[in-house]
């Protein structure tokens, strides 16, 4: 006959020679038993805790009618040590966040609890879409325990540690390579960031009327003197380059309207202002020259109806090249079947110019100039009508 101190096989399901009574307690606890330890024997071996509930709830021979003691009775003798066990891998299982805060991974109770509140919290439509993502990745965290998937964030081994791979010295700057990068002042476009970006093709220029890439004004060549003396003088240094350029015939745009007022102004008097030409269409009734991003000439009409030319000007040094001539050209062929009036100087040279387009003098005015022109000009102040009838 079995005591309490006598081992109890869980696989044994016939066990001892005891009443009916206890042989029919025993064996339903074995079934029990045998249940828990297939289900749980890949994490834990509860055969330890079985034997301490078959032996605390079992009833000896010679005491058939105590009563049977309560759980929380046979539950209270080993809870402080469950409790402590626990505490034990919540401390392990810590980690320090960045901030230094002290945090532990959700248990199963806690993670099933969320997933419930969440669940009747998280209206049909959530506000924000973190919402439904937090609350999968519980889901697949219950689910991955339950199934006894390691974590990969837990598994994931890390080598030994290793020193770090020294930095290596940097080299000894050389002065001579410091000295030639900063004496460099300019950069070519064609070998330039700029150009890697742009490409080398300019963009189309607006108002685009003529490109002249024959012509060479006395400005352009005594700069090729200057370049050319400075080769001979001084071989040893760098050779600049010249960037060839036209002269190209545009209409008047707001960039050229600093140098055209600048040119009117030199050419002219002070005051000139023509920033009411863009009213009056531009396109049909100013013509501009320039050479790259200098202004050299500049001729304009008052308006298409009235067809007056109030301004035409040719930056000094690059006369006599054309210039003007092109730039009437332009400004009659945008105009056609329009009769095209002037006044200009009785001593200006420009008159030949009108009258090789077919300028004819209409009217001598008497002191024309007179409130506009220096007192100490040598330009006359009298001028002569010219019309170009179509």
């Amino acid at each position: 006959m079995n005591t309490l101190d006598d081992e109890w096989d869980p696989d044994d399901e016939e066990g001892d020679a005891y009443d009916g009574r206890t042989k029919k307690r025993r064996k339903i606890i074995t079934k029990r038993a045998r249940v828990k330890s297939e289900t749980r024997a890949s994490s834990v071996a509860l055969s330890p805790i079985i034997d301490f509930f078959c032996h605390a709830n079992s009833t000896p021979e010679h005491y058939p009618d105590e009563p049977q003691p309560a759980f929380e009775e046979t539950f209270d003798a080993f809870l402080a040590d469950c409790l402590e066990v626990r505490d034990h891998l919540q401390d392990q299982e810590s980690e320090l966040s960045p901030p230094g805060e002290l945090l532990r991974p959700l248990s199963r109770y806690e993670v099933s609890a969320l997933i419930e509140h969440v669940q009747k919290s998280l209206p049909a439509h959530p506000i924000l879409p973190t919402q439904p993502i937090a609350l999968r990745k519980l889901k697949v965290h219950r689910e991955r325990r339950i199934a006894g998937v390691p974590d990969p964030r837990k598994d994931s081994t890390t080598g030994p540690l290793v020193p770090l791979t020294p930095v290596k010295p940097e080299p000894a700057v050389n002065d001579a390579v410091l000295s030639a990068l900063y004496s460099i002042r300019t950069t070519r476009y064609d070998r330039s960031f700029l150009s890697r970006l742009c490409g080398h093709r300019k963009p189309k220029q607006p108002g685009l009327l003529a490109v002249d890439w024959e012509t060479q004004s006395p400005w352009m060549n005594l700069m090729t003197d200057i370049r050319d003396h400075f080769s001979l003088a001084h071989p040893e240094r760098e050779q600049p380059e010249e960037d060839l350029a036209p002269i190209t015939y545009s209409s008047l745009q707001r960039s050229h309207l600093e140098q055209v007022h600048d040119l009117l102004r030199r050419s002219f008097w002070e005051g000139v202002d023509v920033s009411d030409s863009f009213q009056h269409s531009p396109e049909r009734c100013t013509v501009v020259a320039a050479y790259k991003n200098l202004v050299v000439g500049a001729a304009l009409l008052s308006s298409p109806q009235e067809t007056y030319i109030t301004y035409l000007s040719v930056r000094a040094g690059w006369d006599n090249s054309q210039i003007a001539t092109t730039m009437l050209y332009h400004l009659i062929s945008l105009n056609p079947n329009k009769d095209i009036t002037l006044h200009v100087s009785a001593s200006n040279p420009a008159v030949l110019l009108y009258n090789r387009f077919g300028f004819k003098a209409e009217e001598f005015v008497a002191g024309f100039y007179e409130d506009y022109l220096d007192p100490q000009s040598r330009m006359s102040k009298n001028a002569l009508r010219l019309r170009l009838r179509r």
